[in-house]
């Protein structure tokens, strides 16, 4: 969801409608053919003909602590032209006068920050869960949690029972955006920013979460934390690794110009617990360091999703023109062995421009000593649509 500090919803619908312009020219210039990678390409490890790169990932077995470097000019692949379905009904606000809510039915359109997790030994029947808010004609009303599950990553439903989306836009012209899932201890959580809401009386954003114990169910809401304008933590991606929580995102209105970035660069939060970050450069929003610049001068980020795969942290982010909501948004993919310093291959990894905040999930292909990242690629195009994609990475 674009970040605007001016709570009045005509507005996003005027960005959006600019987005919306940037993605045609995409969809005329770019590639996007429903294929399997072309693994003739230069630098590309070939599957043995016992090996599917399918919907299943192969060969699972724990990453060994001792990868030094991936080889991200290995990365290769067409994008999909086939939006997935996403079959639910969207909820928005309050009918004027009324005791009902505004609803839309929606499948394979109007859908958008796609946050998904994959479990090798099925959670509650299910392989892989995700969460994802609809954005209909770029309406932000209705971009509330949604929870989906499925087998293969391709055909999602939602969960048998639940009640979609998991929680309800705020009263008023606040909304909700930027889902993200984490699992810990047996629980799905979900986390996601409320935005122009009152908090100690002050005009606020906050950064929220429900957990659930069968994906179906899922507790009150609880405030994680809480900050003013002037910060943000934009498509908040949260990450356990050992007995510590980080929180990364982007955040807006830097006063001075970075190496990667002019106005939003990408910093990091630590906490003990799951609901204890801090909000506040001064007290550990610490900002992440990236090699370069490569996005190219014209453009910064946007949106960020990060996984951790043994000892390596991946994040991939979605940019955008210089000081703007989204638009010209192309896909990069990083690492780091620390969490905190990150390198990128100067080049976005597929030849789609209009990309959004996207979601992906890491698996280790043991056998071949490569990582397998499936995508699910959000687009502004055609009303808001999601892809699956796959590629490899090699390690060096």
């Amino acid at each position: 969801m674009p970040n605007f500090t001016i709570s009045k919803k005509n507005i996003y619908k005027l960005l959006s409608s600019s987005l919306l312009l940037f993605t045609v020219f995409t969809l005329v210039n770019c590639e996007t053919e429903n294929v399997k990678t072309d693994y003739s390409k230069p630098g590309l490890v070939i599957p043995k003909s016992n090996e599917s790169i399918g919907n299943k990932p192969v060969d699972l077995g724990p990453v060994i602590d001792s990868i030094k470097l991936l080889d991200l000019k290995s990365i290769y692949f067409i994008p999909s032209n086939q939006p997935l379905g996403f079959p639910s009904i969207a909820v928005g606000d309050v009918v004027v006068n009324g005791n009902t809510r505004n609803k839309i039915s929606l499948t394979n359109s109007g859908w958008t920050h796609p946050s998904v997790l994959y479990f090798e030994t099925a959670w509650n029947g299910y392989h892989y869960w995700c969460a994802i808010t609809p954005y209909p004609n770029s309406d932000p009303q209705y971009e509330n949690p949604h929870i989906f599950c499925s087998n293969d990553g391709i055909t999602w439903n939602e969960p048998i029972n639940i009640v979609n989306p998991i929680n309800y836009s705020p009263i008023g012209l606040a909304y909700s955006s930027d889902v993200n899932l984490m699992f810990n201890d047996g629980s799905l959580y979900c986390y996601w920013r409320d935005n122009g809401i009152s908090i100690n009386g002050l005009n606020s954003r906050a950064l929220m979460v429900k957990k659930s114990s069968d994906g179906v169910n899922w507790t009150p809401k609880e405030l994680v934390a809480s900050w003013s304008s002037g910060i943000d933590v934009i498509a908040p991606s949260i990450v356990k690794n050992e007995k510590k929580y980080y929180c990364y995102g982007v955040c807006v209105s830097e006063a001075l110009s970075g190496s990667y970035y002019t106005q939003y660069c990408i910093r990091r939060a630590v906490s003990e617990n799951e609901l204890g970050f801090t909000i506040d450069r001064n007290k550990g929003y610490d900002l992440i360091n990236i090699e370069g610049r490569p996005w190219g001068i014209k453009q910064e980020p946007w949106h960020t999703d990060v996984q951790k795969i043994g000892n390596v942290w991946l994040m991939l982010v979605t940019t955008t023109d210089n000081g703007q909501y989204g638009a010209n948004g192309a896909l990069f993919m990083g690492y780091s062995l620390d969490g905190k310093n990150f390198s990128f291959n100067n080049k976005p990894i597929c030849n789609s421009i209009g990309t959004y905040k996207s979601g992906f999930v890491p698996t280790y292909d043991r056998q071949n000593k490569r990582i397998k990242i499936q995508l699910w690629r959000a687009q502004v195009a055609n009303n808001w649509q999601v892809f699956y994609d796959e590629f490899l990475i090699n390690i060096s």
